[in-house]
């Protein structure tokens, strides 16, 4: 598998500054080795920031936002998750139990290497996957969800997916969860994973160039198995969000044409605990700099008030 294919996304300082600062390490975790790049601050007192990519995603996407929050003042570790990136398991063949326990490792591990202070973020699933481990104990000060999915109710899973339209039936739910007890003899069966998820809609107009660079990449799983579009419908989080007392920023995105802003905004209002919403005038994903600058700043703001 190709590990340099990240540079297309880059400029030249970007790339020079990823292959300078980057630090790499392979952890062990679901009896697998899941792989780390982290950049350290010069600061030995500087907080860590764990940023967690969301399905199809990987750590190499996030140079220029590792480069953006180490210049702030932050250690950043970026893991990837079970089958996904750098990391071992079978491509495209994971549960989101599984990526939780990944990603609340990696905090552990970065916990105990660094010994400072500790938030998270993540993007699209990521968003989600970040509320979850640290609902599930990674030891988190704060965090900051961009998109936030509740895959334990069988709607979300289906929201963020091409049959989102499925999910305007009040019973789909139940009827999902029911169904998916037949499909565990075939659980291990692939799929391509443009028939569910609407990646031809990542990003909005302004990134046609990325998404077509994101098209080509070897890294991001082309495949999906049925064990992981099961547990997008039957996975709850260890805390529900109506039962919260974590601090968490939920940050939307407004021209978003993968997922309705609907989804993310309605689990928002659903949480407690102390709690920020900002929506920002962009698609599910992008690269623009005014994107990855906004959400640095506002992501820093909030951590701020609790490390």
């Amino acid at each position: 598998m190709r590990s340099d294919y990240w540079h297309v996304y880059y400029s030249k300082e970007d790339i020079e500054y990823g292959e300078k600062h980057r630090e790499e390490i392979k952890i062990l975790s679901t009896g697998i080795n899941i792989h780390i790049d982290f950049y350290r601050n010069p600061n030995p007192e500087a907080p860590i920031l764990i940023f967690n990519h969301g399905a199809a995603g990987y750590c190499r996407l996030f140079v220029k936002l590792a480069r953006l929050f180490n210049e702030t003042g932050y250690t950043v570790v970026l893991p990837d998750q079970r089958g996904q990136g750098l990391s071992e398991g079978k491509r495209g063949d994971y549960t989101i139990s599984e990526c939780v326990q990944n990603i609340a490792d990696a905090a552990h591990w970065a916990k105990e290497r660094f010994k400072t202070p500790l938030v998270m973020a993540g993007g699209s699933v990521g968003g989600a996957l970040t509320y979850y481990a640290a609902s599930a104990g990674a030891p988190a000060h704060a965090i900051a969800c961009l998109n936030l999915f509740d895959f334990g109710n069988g709607h979300d899973g289906l929201k963020i997916s091409r049959m989102a339209f499925l999910a305007r039936h009040p019973g789909i739910g139940n009827i999902l969860k029911a169904g998916a007890v037949f499909l565990r003899p075939f659980q291990r069966l692939r799929i391509p994973f443009n028939w569910v998820g609407a990646f031809d809609k990542l990003m909005d107009d302004r990134d046609a160039a990325f998404q077509s660079q994101w098209d080509a990449d070897p890294v991001p799983p082309r495949f999906v198995s049925l064990r992981s579009l099961i547990s997008n419908i039957n996975t709850s989080p260890a805390i529900l969000f109506e039962k919260n007392h974590l601090p968490v920023m939920v940050i939307n995105q407004s021209l978003d044409k993968m997922v309705d802003a609907k989804v993310t905004r309605k689990n928002y209002e659903r949480l407690s605990g102390p709690k920020r919403y900002l929506e920002v005038p962009f698609g599910h994903w992008s690269s623009q700099a005014e994107f990855w600058h906004s959400i640095v700043k506002a992501c820093d703001e909030w951590f701020k008030q609790y490390i």
